[in-house]
């Protein structure tokens, strides 16, 4: 898959979370945002080698810091 496509799956996927966690009560929004900036930061500091592009793992961790700035906006 390209890298093209795989964000676009990222941005749908994004669109998605945001609407669902948008409808929660505030409290488990901040749990959620909690959670997920946790893990955003275990994704960062790992240095896991893969076989995939550096511009996909990039594009990737990119995509976790955004999805978890939106969460923290909405808790």
């Amino acid at each position: 898959m390209d890298t093209r496509s795989l964000l676009g799956m990222m941005h749908a996927e994004e669109a998605l979370l945001i609407s669902i966690v948008r409808s929660l009560p505030p409290e488990i929004r901040n749990r959620i945002a909690n959670d997920f900036h946790e893990q955003v930061e275990i994704a960062e500091a790992s240095h896991v080698s893969t076989s995939g592009d550096r511009e996909t793992s990039d594009a990737f961790k990119t995509h976790l810091r955004r999805l978890s700035n939106l969460l923290a906006a909405l808790s």
